[in-house]
């Protein structure tokens, strides 16, 4: 179950990063009856935008010791595992791990500098429409997107979600760049189009996924939660 739910936990935050969902990655998902019973439950958070929501506004600002879970994120984290298969128990556990991550994860990026505007927001959703173009799950992304009432809705929608997810993207990026260059051999560098040299900067990524898990940790151990 805990690699289960790390597996789709970690999906569902490239998702956000990616189209909302990076439905190709995720096991069991892909199908079109997932993809449209993920879509159907997603309307309430169109229908009653986040953004909207004063908990949700008030989890935006700088937390101290003590970080907001939002009801309403929880409850869609859980709409989401449950069209992937999970029981409503499973789901529900899974969503509060999720939310409480994400909104870690968010505190910490805003904390080193990484909050972002409304501009960078809009301008991120632009790039993010180029993308999707060539993107080799374009057929699943367009399934999800026309499960909403419009495509303008579906980007309402993203609009709201980047709020937390574009400075997480960031900063998690940053980290990931720093320990790679950290732990890169500087007799490695010169050589550049290497076996060695690739299967060297291979291992250390997936040395850094283990890190991660300890980068995420170690920060949730320094807040306390409330759900609200």
């Amino acid at each position: 179950m805990k690699n289960r739910k790390r597996q789709i936990a970690s999906a569902i935050l490239v998702l956000s990063f990616v189209c909302m969902m990076s439905l190709s990655a995720i096991a069991g998902i892909s199908d079109s009856v997932k993809i449209e019973s993920w879509g159907n439950a997603v309307q309430k958070y169109v229908d009653n935008p986040m953004g909207e929501n004063d908990t949700v506004k008030q989890s935006l600002a700088p937390a101290d010791n003590v970080i907001i879970l939002p009801q309403i994120e929880i409850d869609q984290a859980k709409d989401f595992y449950i069209s992937a298969g999970y029981s409503d128990a499973d789901a529900q556990e899974a969503a509060i791990a999720y939310v409480k991550e994400i909104n870690t994860l968010y505190q910490e990026a805003i904390k080193h500098g990484y909050a972002v505007t409304d501009d960078e927001i809009s301008a991120h959703i632009e790039q993010m429409k180029v993308d999707f173009q060539t993107a080799e799950n374009k057929d699943e992304i367009y399934d999800f997107i026309n499960s909403f009432e419009n495509e303008e809705a579906y980007w309402d929608f993203q609009f709201e979600m980047l709020k937390k997810d574009l400075p997480i993207q960031r900063y998690v990026a940053d980290k990931e760049n720093e320990y790679i260059n950290r732990n890169t051999p500087n007799n490695l560098s010169a050589g550049a189009n290497s076996v060695e040299y690739s299967d060297k900067i291979l291992e250390i990524q997936e040395e850094w996924v283990e890190q991660f898990e300890v980068i995420k940790d170690d920060a949730e151990n320094r807040y306390e939660y409330k759900i609200e």
